[in-house]
């Protein structure tokens, strides 16, 4: 009965914190570096929210490995752990980043900022004393944002509702729609990342292996393509 109604309890924070549209946090924190201030809010509004259900649901071994209420799903859709390993998703993001770099060269030729799925300027580094604040950020909604829309939310649904599937879809769902300020393009661009990382999780058998490709492509998307187009941009001058 603790289990159901704190699986309840977290399905009604996810949707008032996507109601509200950012996270809430009782406090102001006293940091001055927007980026490092935004980590840090990830870490109390998402992270230990999702670290403590874990913990109390005694599941906190679902972070290594794919939990059984997911199972059933990871069979019928023919995606098992051990399926899907670090080289794989290290062949695929080096591409990306490849790619990525290209189009930013393209793009700083012609004195233009990187190209992003969606409106990302609100959380774009301005400058290169904002880069090391990025980066936390970064690998901070790595951490903690799979720890809370790819194990923790859509077990609560799948506890409530004893689907799975149910679960994967409502956490995929509340991750992009939680990104609606860089738009629909950035909504859907973030619904088809979740679901990736949501079969990276199903076909590695744990967490890990999604928390450092998102992690990764948050760092190549905030700190690596802003550092490579402002030196580009300042050679041009």
């Amino acid at each position: 009965m603790i289990a159901e109604a704190l699986a309840a309890l977290l399905c009604g924070y996810a949707l008032f914190v996507l109601w509200r549209g950012r996270l809430w946090l009782p406090v102001t924190l006293p940091i001055g570096a927007r980026h490092a201030r935004w980590a840090a809010g990830l870490w109390l509004g998402y992270g230990l929210p999702a670290l403590a259900a874990l913990a109390i649901w005694g599941k906190l071994a679902t972070i290594g490995g794919l939990a059984v209420e997911f199972a059933p799903l990871a069979r019928a859709i023919d995606l098992l752990p051990g399926m899907i390993g670090f080289g794989t998703v290290a062949a695929g993001l080096a591409g990306g980043s490849a790619l990525g770099l290209v189009a930013t060269w393209w793009r700083a030729r012609r004195g233009r900022a990187p190209w992003t799925a969606g409106d990302a300027r609100s959380i774009m580094p301005q400058d290169g004393g904002e880069l090391l604040p990025a980066a936390l950020l970064a690998v901070s909604a790595g951490v903690t944002e799979e720890l809370f829309f790819r194990l923790a939310l859509p077990l609560a649904v799948a506890m409530l509702s004893g689907s799975g599937l149910a679960g994967c879809v409502v956490g995929t769902g509340c991750f992009a729609l939680q990104h609606r300020y860089q738009g629909w393009i950035g909504v859907v661009a973030t619904a088809i990342g979740g679901a990736l990382m949501t079969g990276l999780y199903f076909g590695s058998g744990g967490l890990w292996l999604p928390i450092v490709a998102h992690a990764l492509t948050d760092l190549n998307a905030l700190v690596l393509r802003p550092a490579v187009s402002a030196w580009l941009r300042r050679r041009r001058r």
